[in-house]
Protein backbone atom coordinates (compact mmCIF):
# COMPACT_ATOMS: atom_id res chain seq x y z
CA UNK A 1 0.00 0.00 0.00
CA UNK A 2 1.60 3.05 -1.07
CA UNK A 3 2.20 5.53 1.75
CA UNK A 4 0.58 9.45 1.19
CA UNK A 5 2.46 12.30 2.00
CA UNK A 6 0.17 13.06 5.02
CA UNK A 7 1.10 9.70 6.47
CA UNK A 8 4.88 10.51 5.39
CA UNK A 9 4.65 13.46 7.21
CA UNK A 10 3.47 12.43 10.42
CA UNK A 11 5.69 9.28 10.45
CA UNK A 12 8.32 12.30 10.29
CA UNK A 13 6.91 14.35 13.16
CA UNK A 14 6.76 11.65 15.45
CA UNK A 15 10.43 10.67 15.24
CA UNK A 16 12.37 13.08 17.74
CA UNK A 17 9.48 11.80 20.01
CA UNK A 18 9.53 8.17 19.18
CA UNK A 19 13.59 9.02 19.38
CA UNK A 20 13.63 11.02 22.67
CA UNK A 21 11.42 8.49 24.52
CA UNK A 22 13.99 5.86 23.43
CA UNK A 23 16.98 7.88 24.71
CA UNK A 24 14.82 8.60 27.99
CA UNK A 25 16.78 7.33 30.90
CA UNK A 26 14.92 5.17 33.49
CA UNK A 27 13.52 6.33 36.49
CA UNK A 28 15.74 6.43 39.18
CA UNK A 29 13.74 6.74 41.79
CA UNK A 30 11.60 3.56 40.26
CA UNK A 31 13.05 0.00 41.24
CA UNK A 32 12.12 -3.56 40.21
CA UNK A 33 12.91 -5.88 43.35
CA UNK A 34 12.67 -9.75 42.99
CA UNK A 35 9.23 -8.89 44.93
CA UNK A 36 7.71 -5.75 43.37
CA UNK A 37 8.54 -2.47 42.44
CA UNK A 38 9.35 0.00 44.62
CA UNK A 39 9.36 3.96 44.65
CA UNK A 40 11.79 5.72 45.94
CA UNK A 41 12.53 9.18 46.60
CA UNK A 42 14.97 12.50 46.43
CA UNK A 43 16.02 13.01 50.06
CA UNK A 44 16.20 17.08 51.14
CA UNK A 45 19.47 18.53 50.84
CA UNK A 46 20.70 15.66 48.96
CA UNK A 47 22.72 15.87 45.78
CA UNK A 48 22.38 12.56 43.82
CA UNK A 49 21.09 10.27 46.27
CA UNK A 50 17.76 7.96 45.98
CA UNK A 51 16.27 7.00 49.23
CA UNK A 52 13.92 3.97 49.58
CA UNK A 53 12.71 3.55 53.21
CA UNK A 54 11.03 0.49 54.24
CA UNK A 55 11.49 -2.66 51.90
CA UNK A 56 10.46 -5.71 53.46
CA UNK A 57 13.07 -8.54 53.31
CA UNK A 58 10.65 -10.98 55.07
CA UNK A 59 7.07 -11.25 56.05
CA UNK A 60 5.94 -10.48 59.54
CA UNK A 61 6.98 -13.03 61.98
CA UNK A 62 3.84 -13.01 64.09
CA UNK A 63 1.38 -15.41 64.78
CA UNK A 64 2.24 -18.75 64.01
CA UNK A 65 5.80 -17.35 62.34
CA UNK A 66 6.67 -16.43 65.78
CA UNK A 67 9.76 -18.11 67.01
CA UNK A 68 10.44 -19.41 63.09
CA UNK A 69 12.73 -18.69 60.34
CA UNK A 70 12.41 -15.51 58.29
CA UNK A 71 9.33 -16.45 55.51
CA UNK A 72 9.48 -14.78 51.98
CA UNK A 73 7.17 -12.46 51.42
CA UNK A 74 4.39 -12.19 49.08
CA UNK A 75 4.92 -10.25 45.43
CA UNK A 76 3.27 -7.05 45.01
CA UNK A 77 2.92 -5.63 41.30
CA UNK A 78 2.12 -1.97 42.05
CA UNK A 79 4.84 0.01 42.86
CA UNK A 80 5.77 -0.15 46.80
CA UNK A 81 5.73 3.55 47.98
CA UNK A 82 9.10 3.43 50.04
CA UNK A 83 8.98 7.36 51.06
CA UNK A 84 8.68 6.70 55.20
CA UNK A 85 10.23 4.25 57.33
CA UNK A 86 7.95 0.98 58.71
CA UNK A 87 7.93 0.45 62.70
CA UNK A 88 10.49 -0.62 64.41
CA UNK A 89 10.96 -4.11 66.29
CA UNK A 90 9.09 -4.23 69.38
CA UNK A 91 11.52 -3.21 72.27
CA UNK A 92 10.82 -1.49 75.79
CA UNK A 93 10.89 2.01 76.07
CA UNK A 94 10.98 3.02 72.53
CA UNK A 95 9.32 6.25 71.06
CA UNK A 96 8.84 5.06 67.91
CA UNK A 97 5.67 3.31 66.20
CA UNK A 98 6.40 -0.76 66.65
CA UNK A 99 5.18 -3.86 65.38
CA UNK A 100 6.08 -7.24 65.23
CA UNK A 101 6.00 -6.62 61.46
CA UNK A 102 9.13 -5.20 61.74
CA UNK A 103 11.39 -7.03 59.06
CA UNK A 104 12.08 -4.14 56.34
CA UNK A 105 15.47 -2.46 55.31
CA UNK A 106 16.45 1.12 53.94
CA UNK A 107 18.60 2.07 50.44
CA UNK A 108 20.30 5.03 49.63
CA UNK A 109 22.40 5.47 46.22
CA UNK A 110 23.10 6.96 43.30
CA UNK A 111 20.33 8.81 41.74
CA UNK A 112 22.67 8.98 38.68
CA UNK A 113 23.46 5.24 38.19
CA UNK A 114 22.58 4.32 35.06
CA UNK A 115 25.54 3.51 33.02
CA UNK A 116 27.40 3.65 35.59
CA UNK A 117 29.65 0.87 37.19
CA UNK A 118 28.35 -1.24 39.56
CA UNK A 119 29.06 0.29 43.35
CA UNK A 120 29.84 -1.67 46.60
CA UNK A 121 27.64 -2.14 48.93
CA UNK A 122 27.39 -1.32 52.94
CA UNK A 123 25.02 -3.26 54.80
CA UNK A 124 24.86 -1.84 58.44
CA UNK A 125 23.58 -3.39 61.35
CA UNK A 126 22.48 -1.49 64.64
CA UNK A 127 23.39 -1.92 67.90
CA UNK A 128 21.42 -1.84 71.02
CA UNK A 129 22.06 -5.29 73.36
CA UNK A 130 20.01 -6.75 70.77
CA UNK A 131 17.08 -5.62 72.79
CA UNK A 132 16.49 -2.40 71.12
CA UNK A 133 17.62 0.19 68.69
CA UNK A 134 16.27 0.25 64.62
CA UNK A 135 17.44 0.09 61.25
CA UNK A 136 16.96 4.31 60.72
CA UNK A 137 19.69 6.60 59.65
CA UNK A 138 18.52 9.99 60.11
CA UNK A 139 14.46 10.85 59.73
CA UNK A 140 12.86 11.21 56.65
CA UNK A 141 12.76 13.26 54.33
CA UNK A 142 16.20 13.71 55.05
CA UNK A 143 17.96 11.07 56.03
CA UNK A 144 21.26 11.72 56.61
CA UNK A 145 23.83 9.34 57.56
CA UNK A 146 22.52 6.89 54.68
CA UNK A 147 23.00 9.94 52.14
CA UNK A 148 26.25 11.11 53.76
CA UNK A 149 27.99 7.44 52.74
CA UNK A 150 25.86 6.85 49.34
CA UNK A 151 27.45 10.50 48.81
CA UNK A 152 30.50 8.58 48.69
CA UNK A 153 29.80 6.18 45.91
CA UNK A 154 28.36 3.42 47.80
CA UNK A 155 25.06 2.07 47.80
CA UNK A 156 24.28 1.74 51.84
CA UNK A 157 21.82 -0.69 53.14
CA UNK A 158 20.35 -0.67 56.65
CA UNK A 159 18.17 -3.78 58.26
CA UNK A 160 16.18 -4.60 61.02
CA UNK A 161 16.09 -8.08 62.74
CA UNK A 162 14.22 -8.85 65.88
CA UNK A 163 14.92 -8.31 69.24
CA UNK A 164 14.88 -9.44 72.93
CA UNK A 165 13.19 -12.62 73.71
CA UNK A 166 11.58 -12.53 69.74
CA UNK A 167 15.00 -12.66 68.17
CA UNK A 168 16.99 -14.58 70.87
CA UNK A 169 14.76 -16.91 73.31
CA UNK A 170 15.03 -20.20 73.50
CA UNK A 171 12.59 -23.20 75.38
CA UNK A 172 12.23 -26.48 75.81
CA UNK A 173 8.74 -26.33 73.95
CA UNK A 174 10.16 -24.65 70.64
CA UNK A 175 12.82 -27.68 71.16
CA UNK A 176 10.14 -30.09 70.88
CA UNK A 177 9.10 -28.53 67.46
CA UNK A 178 12.19 -27.92 65.85
CA UNK A 179 13.03 -31.33 66.29
CA UNK A 180 9.70 -32.01 64.54
CA UNK A 181 9.99 -29.71 62.26
CA UNK A 182 14.04 -29.81 61.68
CA UNK A 183 13.90 -25.99 61.73
CA UNK A 184 16.45 -23.76 62.75
CA UNK A 185 16.05 -22.67 67.01
CA UNK A 186 17.08 -19.84 68.87
CA UNK A 187 18.74 -16.48 67.38
CA UNK A 188 16.26 -15.67 65.09
CA UNK A 189 17.71 -12.20 64.72
CA UNK A 190 20.55 -13.67 63.41
CA UNK A 191 18.47 -15.47 61.05
CA UNK A 192 16.79 -12.30 60.06
CA UNK A 193 20.05 -10.74 59.34
CA UNK A 194 20.58 -13.35 57.24
CA UNK A 195 18.16 -13.56 55.16
CA UNK A 196 18.34 -9.16 54.84
CA UNK A 197 21.53 -10.23 53.55
CA UNK A 198 20.17 -12.56 50.82
CA UNK A 199 17.72 -10.41 49.59
CA UNK A 200 21.18 -8.15 49.32
CA UNK A 201 22.26 -10.56 47.09
CA UNK A 202 18.72 -10.92 45.22
CA UNK A 203 18.20 -7.04 44.65
CA UNK A 204 21.92 -4.95 45.04
CA UNK A 205 22.33 -5.00 40.92
CA UNK A 206 18.67 -3.11 40.34
CA UNK A 207 19.64 -0.39 42.82
CA UNK A 208 23.29 -0.01 41.13
CA UNK A 209 24.96 -2.35 43.71
CA UNK A 210 27.79 -5.10 43.64
CA UNK A 211 26.41 -8.30 44.88
CA UNK A 212 30.07 -9.82 44.89
CA UNK A 213 31.26 -6.38 46.94
CA UNK A 214 29.06 -6.69 50.00
CA UNK A 215 30.59 -5.39 53.29
CA UNK A 216 28.56 -5.48 56.49
CA UNK A 217 29.26 -3.36 59.20
CA UNK A 218 27.78 -2.26 62.69
CA UNK A 219 28.41 -1.05 66.41
CA UNK A 220 28.31 -2.50 69.68
CA UNK A 221 25.75 -5.31 69.77
CA UNK A 222 26.07 -4.38 65.54
CA UNK A 223 29.63 -5.45 65.93
CA UNK A 224 28.98 -8.44 67.35
CA UNK A 225 26.49 -9.54 64.98
CA UNK A 226 29.24 -8.97 62.21
CA UNK A 227 31.52 -11.21 64.66
CA UNK A 228 28.49 -14.29 64.47
CA UNK A 229 28.04 -13.70 60.74
CA UNK A 230 31.59 -14.05 60.65
CA UNK A 231 31.58 -17.48 62.55
CA UNK A 232 28.02 -19.08 61.23
CA UNK A 233 28.35 -21.31 58.07
CA UNK A 234 25.08 -20.09 57.10
CA UNK A 235 26.14 -16.78 56.29
CA UNK A 236 28.82 -18.05 53.73
CA UNK A 237 29.09 -15.84 50.04
CA UNK A 238 26.42 -13.54 51.75
CA UNK A 239 29.15 -10.78 52.10
CA UNK A 240 33.19 -9.93 51.46
CA UNK A 241 34.75 -7.69 54.00
CA UNK A 242 33.69 -7.15 57.75
CA UNK A 243 33.94 -4.06 60.00
CA UNK A 244 33.18 -5.24 63.71
CA UNK A 245 32.52 -1.75 65.67
CA UNK A 246 32.79 -2.55 69.19
CA UNK A 247 31.89 -5.57 68.53
CA UNK A 248 31.95 -8.46 71.61
CA UNK A 249 33.46 -11.25 70.71
CA UNK A 250 34.88 -13.24 73.62
CA UNK A 251 32.32 -12.30 76.06
CA UNK A 252 30.24 -15.86 77.74
CA UNK A 253 27.16 -16.68 75.82
CA UNK A 254 24.84 -19.04 76.48
CA UNK A 255 24.81 -22.51 74.79
CA UNK A 256 21.23 -23.64 73.44
CA UNK A 257 21.02 -26.85 75.35
CA UNK A 258 24.03 -27.41 77.40
CA UNK A 259 25.51 -25.64 80.63
CA UNK A 260 28.49 -23.74 79.88
CA UNK A 261 31.13 -20.98 80.86
CA UNK A 262 29.03 -20.50 84.74
CA UNK A 263 25.85 -19.94 82.35
CA UNK A 264 22.73 -22.67 82.27
CA UNK A 265 21.44 -23.36 78.31
CA UNK A 266 19.34 -21.21 76.95
CA UNK A 267 16.64 -23.21 76.75
CA UNK A 268 16.47 -23.48 81.09
CA UNK A 269 17.30 -19.63 80.90
CA UNK A 270 13.63 -19.49 78.63
CA UNK A 271 12.20 -21.45 80.64
CA UNK A 272 12.84 -20.03 84.05
CA UNK A 273 11.86 -16.39 82.21
CA UNK A 274 8.41 -18.01 81.17
CA UNK A 275 7.63 -19.50 84.47
CA UNK A 276 8.45 -16.65 86.45
CA UNK A 277 6.12 -14.14 84.31
CA UNK A 278 3.24 -16.21 83.22
CA UNK A 279 1.01 -18.65 84.76
CA UNK A 280 1.26 -20.96 81.83
CA UNK A 281 1.66 -24.34 84.00
CA UNK A 282 4.97 -26.78 84.31
CA UNK A 283 5.22 -27.53 80.39
CA UNK A 284 3.74 -24.86 78.09
CA UNK A 285 3.41 -25.70 74.42
CA UNK A 286 4.45 -23.63 71.62
CA UNK A 287 1.01 -22.49 70.99
CA UNK A 288 1.05 -21.37 74.47
CA UNK A 289 4.15 -19.12 73.96
CA UNK A 290 2.84 -17.93 70.64
CA UNK A 291 -0.42 -16.73 72.60
CA UNK A 292 1.43 -14.60 74.82
CA UNK A 293 0.95 -10.95 74.27
CA UNK A 294 3.98 -9.60 72.87
CA UNK A 295 3.78 -6.16 75.10
CA UNK A 296 4.93 -8.34 78.11
CA UNK A 297 7.60 -10.70 76.15
CA UNK A 298 9.70 -7.46 75.32
CA UNK A 299 10.36 -6.45 78.69
CA UNK A 300 11.25 -10.20 79.98
CA UNK A 301 14.65 -10.15 81.25
CA UNK A 302 16.68 -7.82 83.16
CA UNK A 303 20.06 -8.11 81.40
CA UNK A 304 21.39 -8.06 77.55
CA UNK A 305 20.41 -10.46 75.45
CA UNK A 306 22.75 -12.20 72.91
CA UNK A 307 22.88 -15.07 70.39
CA UNK A 308 22.62 -18.33 70.94
CA UNK A 309 25.48 -21.18 70.43
CA UNK A 310 25.13 -24.66 69.63
CA UNK A 311 22.65 -23.33 66.76
CA UNK A 312 22.71 -21.09 63.82
CA UNK A 313 26.36 -19.74 65.61
CA UNK A 314 28.34 -22.70 66.03
CA UNK A 315 30.35 -21.95 69.24
CA UNK A 316 31.56 -18.15 70.63
CA UNK A 317 32.97 -16.11 67.94
CA UNK A 318 36.35 -16.12 69.96
CA UNK A 319 36.60 -19.75 69.89
CA UNK A 320 35.37 -20.39 65.73
CA UNK A 321 37.97 -17.59 65.12
CA UNK A 322 40.70 -19.85 66.62
CA UNK A 323 39.82 -22.82 64.89
CA UNK A 324 39.99 -21.15 61.76
CA UNK A 325 36.42 -21.73 61.24
CA UNK A 326 35.60 -18.08 60.27
CA UNK A 327 34.88 -16.27 56.87
CA UNK A 328 37.95 -15.77 54.70
CA UNK A 329 37.55 -11.76 54.51
CA UNK A 330 39.25 -8.84 54.83
CA UNK A 331 38.39 -7.69 58.72
CA UNK A 332 38.18 -4.64 60.59
CA UNK A 333 37.82 -4.31 63.86
CA UNK A 334 38.32 -1.68 66.93
CA UNK A 335 37.25 -0.40 70.02
CA UNK A 336 36.81 2.99 71.65
CA UNK A 337 39.23 4.63 74.65
CA UNK A 338 36.05 4.93 77.02
CA UNK A 339 33.85 1.91 76.12
CA UNK A 340 32.90 2.19 79.82
CA UNK A 341 30.14 4.27 79.56
CA UNK A 342 28.29 1.30 79.52
CA UNK A 343 29.35 -0.16 82.63
CA UNK A 344 26.34 1.25 84.36
CA UNK A 345 23.46 -0.50 82.46
CA UNK A 346 25.33 -4.46 84.22
CA UNK A 347 24.44 -2.79 87.96
CA UNK A 348 27.65 -3.95 89.48
CA UNK A 349 29.55 -2.12 92.03
CA UNK A 350 33.07 -1.50 90.87
CA UNK A 351 34.45 -3.13 93.73
CA UNK A 352 32.66 -6.39 92.99
CA UNK A 353 33.53 -6.32 89.19
CA UNK A 354 37.28 -5.98 90.17
CA UNK A 355 36.74 -8.87 92.27
CA UNK A 356 35.96 -11.13 89.50
CA UNK A 357 39.52 -11.19 88.67
CA UNK A 358 40.21 -13.25 91.65
CA UNK A 359 43.92 -13.45 92.49
CA UNK A 360 44.44 -11.22 89.42
CA UNK A 361 42.37 -8.26 91.11
CA UNK A 362 45.45 -6.83 92.48
CA UNK A 363 47.10 -6.62 88.69
CA UNK A 364 43.86 -5.28 87.13
CA UNK A 365 43.68 -2.55 89.81
CA UNK A 366 47.17 -1.72 89.24
CA UNK A 367 46.73 -1.29 85.32
CA UNK A 368 43.97 0.79 85.48
CA UNK A 369 44.88 3.10 88.88
CA UNK A 370 42.30 1.60 91.31
CA UNK A 371 45.11 -0.25 93.38
CA UNK A 372 44.64 1.45 96.85
CA UNK A 373 42.26 3.65 95.45
CA UNK A 374 39.52 5.42 98.06
CA UNK A 375 37.72 8.02 96.10
CA UNK A 376 34.68 6.50 95.02
CA UNK A 377 34.44 8.33 91.52
CA UNK A 378 37.94 7.15 90.22
CA UNK A 379 37.17 3.64 91.41
CA UNK A 380 34.40 3.94 89.64
CA UNK A 381 35.85 5.14 86.48
CA UNK A 382 38.77 2.87 86.69
CA UNK A 383 35.97 -0.13 87.03
CA UNK A 384 34.23 1.62 84.14
CA UNK A 385 37.25 1.34 81.66
CA UNK A 386 38.26 -1.82 82.04
CA UNK A 387 34.80 -3.24 81.62
CA UNK A 388 34.54 -1.16 78.39
CA UNK A 389 38.35 -3.01 77.56
CA UNK A 390 37.45 -6.30 78.56
CA UNK A 391 33.61 -6.30 76.54
CA UNK A 392 35.05 -4.92 73.56
CA UNK A 393 38.40 -3.89 72.80
CA UNK A 394 40.39 -7.06 73.78
CA UNK A 395 37.84 -8.96 71.73
CA UNK A 396 39.09 -6.74 68.70
CA UNK A 397 42.39 -7.74 69.39
CA UNK A 398 41.68 -11.28 70.00
CA UNK A 399 39.69 -11.80 66.79
CA UNK A 400 42.64 -9.80 64.87
CA UNK A 401 45.21 -12.34 66.02
CA UNK A 402 43.56 -15.08 64.96
CA UNK A 403 43.12 -13.88 61.68
CA UNK A 404 45.85 -15.43 60.78
CA UNK A 405 44.32 -18.88 61.12
CA UNK A 406 42.72 -17.99 57.52
CA UNK A 407 44.35 -15.47 54.57
CA UNK A 408 42.34 -12.32 54.39
CA UNK A 409 43.93 -9.81 56.85
CA UNK A 410 42.49 -8.35 59.70
CA UNK A 411 43.28 -4.49 60.86
CA UNK A 412 42.79 -3.24 63.94
CA UNK A 413 41.71 0.64 65.13
CA UNK A 414 41.62 2.43 68.48
CA UNK A 415 39.01 5.38 68.28
CA UNK A 416 40.27 8.20 70.91
CA UNK A 417 38.65 11.62 69.78
CA UNK A 418 36.92 13.14 72.21
CA UNK A 419 35.23 17.00 70.64
CA UNK A 420 36.90 19.88 73.01
CA UNK A 421 33.56 20.49 74.56
CA UNK A 422 33.04 16.77 75.91
CA UNK A 423 36.54 16.66 77.40
CA UNK A 424 35.62 17.36 81.08
CA UNK A 425 32.13 14.89 80.42
CA UNK A 426 34.26 12.08 79.28
CA UNK A 427 37.63 10.52 80.35
CA UNK A 428 37.85 9.29 76.66
CA UNK A 429 35.92 8.51 73.36
CA UNK A 430 32.49 7.04 74.60
CA UNK A 431 31.04 3.58 73.47
CA UNK A 432 29.33 4.38 70.09
CA UNK A 433 30.84 7.74 69.68
CA UNK A 434 33.15 6.29 66.59
CA UNK A 435 29.53 5.99 64.36
CA UNK A 436 28.99 9.58 63.16
CA UNK A 437 32.71 9.91 61.93
CA UNK A 438 32.42 6.50 60.29
CA UNK A 439 29.71 8.14 58.29
CA UNK A 440 31.24 11.20 58.17
CA UNK A 441 28.40 12.94 59.76
CA UNK A 442 29.83 15.18 61.96
CA UNK A 443 27.28 17.91 61.30
CA UNK A 444 26.45 21.51 60.87
CA UNK A 445 29.24 23.84 62.09
CA UNK A 446 26.59 25.62 63.32
CA UNK A 447 25.23 22.64 65.54
CA UNK A 448 25.67 22.08 69.28
CA UNK A 449 27.03 18.61 69.01
CA UNK A 450 29.46 19.81 65.80
CA UNK A 451 33.05 18.46 66.93
CA UNK A 452 35.20 21.25 65.45
CA UNK A 453 37.34 20.95 62.32
CA UNK A 454 39.65 18.61 63.86
CA UNK A 455 36.31 16.26 64.63
CA UNK A 456 35.09 17.07 60.97
CA UNK A 457 38.63 16.00 59.18
CA UNK A 458 38.46 12.59 61.21
CA UNK A 459 35.16 11.95 60.26
CA UNK A 460 36.21 12.29 56.47
CA UNK A 461 39.00 10.35 57.40
CA UNK A 462 37.18 7.50 58.88
CA UNK A 463 35.21 7.42 56.22
CA UNK A 464 37.11 7.55 53.80
CA UNK A 465 39.06 4.41 55.50
CA UNK A 466 35.62 2.70 55.49
CA UNK A 467 34.27 3.19 51.97
CA UNK A 468 37.48 2.45 50.17
CA UNK A 469 37.94 -0.85 52.04
CA UNK A 470 34.12 -1.79 50.86
CA UNK A 471 35.03 -0.67 47.35
CA UNK A 472 38.51 -3.08 47.36
CA UNK A 473 39.08 -4.46 50.49
CA UNK A 474 41.89 -2.22 51.58
CA UNK A 475 41.46 1.06 53.42
CA UNK A 476 44.23 2.59 52.17
CA UNK A 477 44.73 5.25 49.84
CA UNK A 478 43.48 8.90 48.39
CA UNK A 479 46.71 9.85 50.70
CA UNK A 480 45.51 9.04 53.89
CA UNK A 481 48.04 7.74 56.37
CA UNK A 482 48.85 4.11 55.74
CA UNK A 483 46.79 1.55 58.05
CA UNK A 484 48.93 -1.58 57.96
CA UNK A 485 47.34 -4.61 58.36
CA UNK A 486 47.42 -6.57 61.65
CA UNK A 487 50.06 -9.04 63.47
CA UNK A 488 50.58 -10.15 66.76
CA UNK A 489 54.20 -9.69 67.16
CA UNK A 490 53.91 -6.17 65.78
CA UNK A 491 50.40 -4.98 67.50
CA UNK A 492 49.89 -1.83 65.48
CA UNK A 493 46.55 -0.33 65.61
CA UNK A 494 45.34 2.53 63.47
CA UNK A 495 44.61 5.40 66.20
CA UNK A 496 41.82 7.62 65.10
CA UNK A 497 42.10 10.94 66.94
CA UNK A 498 43.06 14.16 65.84
CA UNK A 499 44.96 15.86 64.02
CA UNK A 500 45.19 12.75 61.50
CA UNK A 501 45.00 9.10 62.50
CA UNK A 502 48.07 7.66 63.01
CA UNK A 503 49.34 3.98 62.80
CA UNK A 504 50.73 2.85 66.86
CA UNK A 505 52.23 -0.21 67.76
CA UNK A 506 51.45 -1.76 71.50
CA UNK A 507 47.92 0.43 72.19
CA UNK A 508 46.88 -0.96 75.30
CA UNK A 509 49.39 -4.04 75.53
CA UNK A 510 49.81 -4.25 79.33
CA UNK A 511 45.96 -4.53 80.18
CA UNK A 512 44.85 -6.16 76.71
CA UNK A 513 47.79 -8.94 77.62
CA UNK A 514 46.21 -9.18 81.22
CA UNK A 515 42.23 -9.50 79.82
CA UNK A 516 43.64 -11.88 77.10
CA UNK A 517 45.20 -14.33 79.48
CA UNK A 518 41.71 -14.05 81.62
CA UNK A 519 39.90 -14.96 78.67
CA UNK A 520 42.25 -17.91 77.47
CA UNK A 521 41.74 -19.29 81.31
CA UNK A 522 37.95 -19.32 80.89
CA UNK A 523 37.61 -20.88 77.66
CA UNK A 524 40.75 -23.20 78.41
CA UNK A 525 38.81 -24.33 81.55
CA UNK A 526 36.18 -26.22 80.32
Amino acid sequence: MMKTPYRLAAAAALLPLLLACAAEPPDPFLVQTDAGPVQGFAPEGAVDVAAFLGIPFARAPEGDLRWRPPVAVEPWTEPLQAGEYRPICPQSRAQLPQSEDCLYLNVWTSAERAGEDAMPVMVWIHGGGFRAGNGRLGEAPATGRGVGLASRGVVVVSIQYRLAALGFFAHPALAAEAATSGEPEGSHGVLDMIAALEWVQRNASAFGGDPDRVTIFGVSAGGMAVNTLMSTPASAGLFHRAISESGYGTWRLPHLSEARWGLSSARDQGAALIAGAFDLGENPSAADLRALPVEELINLGTGFWVPITGTVLPDEPGVVFARGEQHDVPYITGGNSFEGTIFRAFAMAPGDYFATFGEREGQARALYGADGETDDDAERIAAATLFGDQRYVISARYLAEQMKTVSSPARTYYFRFVPEARREMFPGAPHGSEVAYAFGDTGDPDAERYPGPDGEALGDAMAGYWTRFAATGDPNGDRAPEWPEYDAENDTWMVLDAPEPKATPGVLKDKLDLLEAVYLERIGGE
